[in-house]
């Protein structure tokens, strides 16, 4: 069994008694693994155009200094999204922070859309496409930024994952579709998958956009088996290798079959 946390926060402050405050209870009840949402370490994209690059730098390093502290101190594994400013531009990944060591996993295909332009904002590379991963204790958990699920490329092998993080920044009306993807990956791969979505507010082009929470955790059977509501609060919850689900449905071996006999 492997107790994960869900930490559903908006953008933080430079100051980082909140994030410490939220850790040190997960290290009080004996939670292993603890995920953030998109833009919760940094600022919404739109709002990083308009802000100081010396005051982006400092954000991300105030809260990579910290998080990589937390993960020591408190025994966690910590995934959190986090953004970089480089001489040519933005770049942005997830760090997973274990006991004080740091792995960077890229976020690869963006939203290029008019009114929610990542693709043009962000320099990351374009290089070959893979479902990123690493261990937490003797766990395989595979890390995809919510745009990133819609695509089929990224499943391949996400069947031998223990647990998949998706942290987002959803916003509008969108929540039954994103409950509705993310069972339909959880059951297909028979996995368990993990929602973390921000709250608070962002404005774009003079409007206020509203991201609206409801993190929630997936079993392996495409059933969400909690949820959050649109405040800021902690998900804690304990889970199992999908053994189980992955030796009744047999999707995995059925698949491989079909693989062998498509033309």
């Amino acid at each position: 069994m492997l107790k994960i946390a869900a930490l559903q926060l908006s953008t933080q402050a430079l100051s980082n008694a909140r994030l410490d405050y939220y850790l040190r209870i997960c290290e009080q009840k004996d939670v292993r693994l603890v995920a953030l949402g998109e833009y919760v370490l940094n600022n919404f994209f739109t709002e990083l155009k308009q802000m100081p690059v010396d005051l982006v730098k400092e954000q991300s390093k105030v809260k990579l200094e910290a998080l990589k502290e937390y993960s020591a101190k408190y025994n966690l594994c910590i995934v959190a999204p986090i953004i970089f400013s480089t001489n040519k531009g933005f770049n942005k990944t997830c760090l997973v922070a274990n006991k004080g060591k740091i792995k960077y996993i890229n976020q690869q295909v963006f939203m290029p859309y008019s009114h929610w332009n990542e693709k043009d904002f962000f320099i990351n590379s374009t290089k070959a496409i893979k479902l990123h991963t690493f261990k937490c204790d003797n766990f395989k958990i595979g890390v995809l930024f919510g745009y990133e699920i819609h695509f089929d490329e990224f499943f391949k092998k996400a069947n031998e994952l223990d647990l998949l993080i998706i942290p987002t920044a959803n916003t509008y009306n969108s929540n039954s579709r994103w409950c509705e993807l993310i069972k339909m990956r959880a059951f297909l791969n028979n996995t368990n998958i993990l929602r973390v979505n921000r709250i608070g507010v962002s404005e774009v082009d003079e409007l206020e956009w509203n991201f609206y929470g409801n993190s929630f955790l997936c079993n392996a059977y495409g059933d969400i088996v909690q949820e959050l509501s649109d405040a800021e609060e902690v998900l804690i919850s304990e889970i199992s290798k999908p053994s189980e689900a992955t030796k009744f449905w047999q999707f995995k071996e059925v698949r491989n079959e079909i693989n062998k006999r498509l033309l």
